[in-house]
């Protein structure tokens, strides 16, 4: 069943839909900019291309629960 739910999410999001799960928070793809990043190894600057990132943002009642 878990298995299900994750790929109809894995689906939603590569269609680029939102998923919002009702007092735990949303996923949702966005855009990512074109940037310069380096190689750790050899300090060369790296041309980083355009693409996209799941973001999540969690609903009120997960932010609240204490640590």
């Amino acid at each position: 069943a878990v298995e299900t739910v994750f790929e109809a999410m894995k689906k939603a999001l590569g269609r680029g839909q939102r998923i919002e799960l009702r007092r735990f928070g949303v996923f949702q793809v966005k855009p990512r900019k074109t940037g310069i990043g380096r190689n750790p190894r050899t300090g060369e600057e790296v041309a980083i291309p355009p693409g996209k990132a799941v973001r999540f943002k969690p609903g009120k009642e997960l932010q609240a629960i204490e640590k």
